[in-house]
């Protein structure tokens, strides 16, 4: 018997982000959450750009801009630390003249419609992590969990958190895949041996049961769901699927941090 009460994306409220954190749902939702002509000038903006490689994870076919803490997190904390307000002002740049902030905005929904306090994560002595980094996908993002306790070996204050959670706004959808796949299997110290040696995704065997949801996203829709499920990208044919992304951390005290 699986964990998943409904298999569908829900809407976002306080019982259904309990849900998800509990492994319950798959997964929550607001659609339009951006209007399509903003998210239109935002991609015009990235398809412009040149993205960075994920130089710490081997033939991984995504890009970022923005600045991501998994790649420096084995560094000293002053090597993310020093890389955040070129991030931020480079991320400025894609926003201008468009008077938004949907960092901002994805905590204010939050915060309102489920009555969490939930603001940026904050690393004591050096202050505010960066939140809202920018992805391309040209490819499979293969069959992976993301979780900051597991995963990282150094002590950060994402590294204490209970739960983890992303969310993403959608600004570039081609016309055939780079849907998500989002699995009804929980990663676990146990299913963790069996990650693929010196790479960053999992073989099939892993899943404990082929329960599924497979969501493509429009334009303008924010999706969140627990990292903690196994979950892949599907190849994308026709060109870039670009989102916008953070996690979402639950702390020992209920309320929620991001970062990217």
């Amino acid at each position: 018997m699986g964990n998943w009460i409904r298999n569908e994306l829900c809407e976002l409220s306080a019982e259904n982000l309990d849900l998800l954190l509990d492994f319950k749902i798959p997964g929550i939702i607001i659609e339009g959450f951006l209007p399509r002509e903003t998210c239109d000038i935002v991609a015009d903006r990235l398809r412009a750009m040149t993205f960075e490689t994920y130089d710490h994870l081997k033939d991984i076919p995504v890009h970022h801009t923005g600045l991501c803490h998994n790649q420096w997190a084995h560094e000293d904390k002053s090597v993310y630390f020093g890389k955040k307000a070129q991030a931020q002002e480079v991320v400025a740049g894609i926003y201008r003249g468009l008077g938004i902030d949907p960092v901002q905005m994805v905590i204010d929904a939050i915060a309102r419609r489920t009555g969490r306090r939930v603001g940026v994560f904050e690393e004591p002595e050096y202050g505010a992590y960066f939140a809202g980094a920018f992805r391309s996908f040209r490819g499979h993002g293969r069959l992976h969990a993301d979780h900051a306790p597991s995963h990282i070996r150094q002590p950060w204050a994402v590294t204490e958190i209970t739960r983890q959670m992303t969310w993403n706004i959608y600004y570039c959808m081609h016309n055939s895949g780079g849907e998500v796949v989002i699995y009804d299997t929980i990663h676990t110290a146990e299913n963790d041996k069996m990650k693929v040696p010196d790479d960053y995704y999992f073989p099939y065997e892993v899943l404990d049961r082929q329960d599924h949801l497979k969501v493509r996203p429009k334009v303008g829709d924010l999706i969140l769901f627990n990292t903690q499920n196994f979950h892949e990208i599907l190849g994308n044919t026709d060109g870039h699927r670009i989102s916008q992304t953070s996690f979402i951390g639950l702390k020992k005290d209920g309320s929620l941090g991001l970062w990217s």
